[in-house]
Order: C-alpha cells, then structure tokens, then sequence
C-alpha cells in the first residue's frame, strides 16, 4: 500500500457545524468551524479563516488562518497566516507568523531536538483508528515526550492550558487471562455486577 496521504483531500469539517471531543486520523484535517477538544494526525491540519480552535492539536504541519487557543504539537512547519492568531505553547520543528495581529496572539515557541521530532513521527506514523484518541496512551505518550524534552519546562508548566477535551482519560489495560478449555466461553458483552 502506497502512502500518497499528501496527495488525498483532507477530511473537511464544514463552517455550520460545532465539533467538540477528540479527533484521531492519518489523513489532513480541515476545519472550517469551531472546534473544541483535540485533534492528532499524521498529516497536516488547516485551521479556516473561521474557525477557533479550543484545545490541542498534535500533527505534521499546522497552518492557521482562524485562531487557535491551546497547545500545538507539531513534527513540522507551524505557519501563522495572516489575520490569524495563536494563545499557547508550540512544540515544532519550524514557526513562521504572517499574521500582522499579534496583539491577539499569546504564544511560546519551542523548537525540540531532531531526535525528539523524529521519535515523536515515528509515533504519528503509528496511528491506528482500533482505538479512541481519549484511551490511546499515544496522546499522553506524545506530549509527554515532548514537555520532557522542552526547554524551561519548570517555568513553562504544561498544565497552564487544560480543556474538557484535552485531558487523556485514565488508561485503564486489561487484565488478560487465558481462556479456560473446560469452561464454557464467557460472553463478550457480560459485564460482572457487584452484589
């Protein structure tokens, strides 16, 4: 299977719409909308002259036309257009701001390491859709990896930007038995009831 995801459309979310929650795909994002929560993807994300992003967005290469408040993760290019504006940390291997409105803007750059960016696309490019965003270690493994090799970290606290759709839920890994060969097979959606 060939891997031509720059060549595709990006998934688009059309303006009339309000998105809040998490977002997991190999493919470019679109947002023409608002959007609440966060985003991961292996390619790049368009955040649409009306579109406000509330939240974290972990990806490839983010362009900005509409506003972002939240942290950005990104193996790639950050690049502010103009009238855009950007409140919170980034994490990327390049920043560029066309955006002649900074005084709406708020934000951190931070460039980590090539290994620190190589290692984190080496994750990206592990993304499966088997599991959501909001269980996926892969979330927390990602930013972590990122705060633990940012600069003046101490002084730059990632806690200071939290949302609703932000948090990674608590992991919780399944107890694996073996399967007993003279039971009978439990049922799959049998849940075990407290008395």
């Amino acid at each position: 299977m060939s891997n031509n995801k720059t060549s595709e459309a990006p998934i688009l979310i059309p303006k009339d719409s309000f998105v809040e929650g998490y977002i997991k795909s190999i493919k470019s994002i679109r947002l023409e909308c608002p959007f609440n929560g966060t985003i991961l993807t292996q390619s790049k994300v368009i955040i649409d002259k009306a579109s406000i992003v509330t939240g974290d967005v972990i990806c490839d290469n983010l362009m900005i036309f509409g506003r972002v408040k939240g942290n950005v993760f990104c193996t790639g290019r950050v690049t502010m257009n103009e009238e855009s504006s950007l409140e919170g940390k980034v994490y990327a291997s390049a920043f560029t701001s066309l955006s002649e409105t900074e005084d709406n803007s708020n934000y951190i750059v931070q460039i980590p390491k090539r290994e620190v960016l190589e290692k984190v696309r080496g994750m990206l490019n592990e993304i499966t859709s088997e599991l959501g965003l909001s269980r996926d270690i892969l979330l927390t493994t990602i930013r972590e990896t990122f705060y633990e090799n940012a600069f003046a970290r101490k002084t730059n606290p990632d806690d200071l930007i939290s949302y609703e759709f932000t948090q990674q839920k608590k992991i919780v890994k399944p107890k694996v038995k073996p399967i007993p060969s003279n039971k009978e097979n439990v049922p799959l959606l049998q849940k075990n009831h407290k008395s």
